[in-house]
């Protein structure tokens, strides 16, 4: 098969395009994927190391790369941690918290402690009826469905 000059010229430029494509196409792809959030807001920092959570009857502390608890329980420690580690829920606006907070009872608090960080994240929650209501590291309202006995087994 032979090309003409012409033929040539866009073979050429076809080739430059495709070449470009393939270049970008990582950024491309990285950044359509960074757009889309995760699905359902995190209660902790997913990006931080959580090294002690500390409920108003029990204090969870990592060692190492063990979790030690202060008193016993119904679970182990590491898997108490991990519940509360990956705990995610719906994010609930200010017009929705505004309305239930009528009728919610008096809040409570846990203290989580970050590796390299002076202060802890104080989470404030709620229990209602149906679900919790807590404030998340972003300061946002999330609402989760869950047995009492599954974020307190105590």
């Amino acid at each position: 098969m032979k090309l003409s000059r012409r033929g040539w010229n866009n073979l050429l430029i076809f080739a430059l395009i495709i070449f470009m494509v393939v270049l970008n196409l990582p950024n491309v792809l990285k950044s359509r994927l960074q757009e889309q959030g995760p699905a359902y807001p995190y209660l902790l920092n997913p990006d931080a190391t959580v090294e002690q959570l500390h409920f108003s009857r029990l204090s969870l502390e990592r060692q190492g790369e063990t979790w030690v608890m202060n008193q016993e329980s119904t679970i182990s420690a590491a898997d108490l941690a991990s519940r509360w580690i990956s705990l995610a829920g719906t994010e609930v606006d200010e017009d929705t918290f505004s309305q239930l907070k009528g009728s919610l009872s008096s809040p409570e608090t846990i203290e989580v402690w970050y590796l390299d960080q002076e202060e802890p994240q104080r989470v404030t929650y709620y229990q209602t009826p149906k679900f919790w209501l807590l404030k998340n590291w972003q300061n946002k309202w999330i609402a989760v469905s869950v047995e009492d006995s599954y974020l307190f087994p105590f």
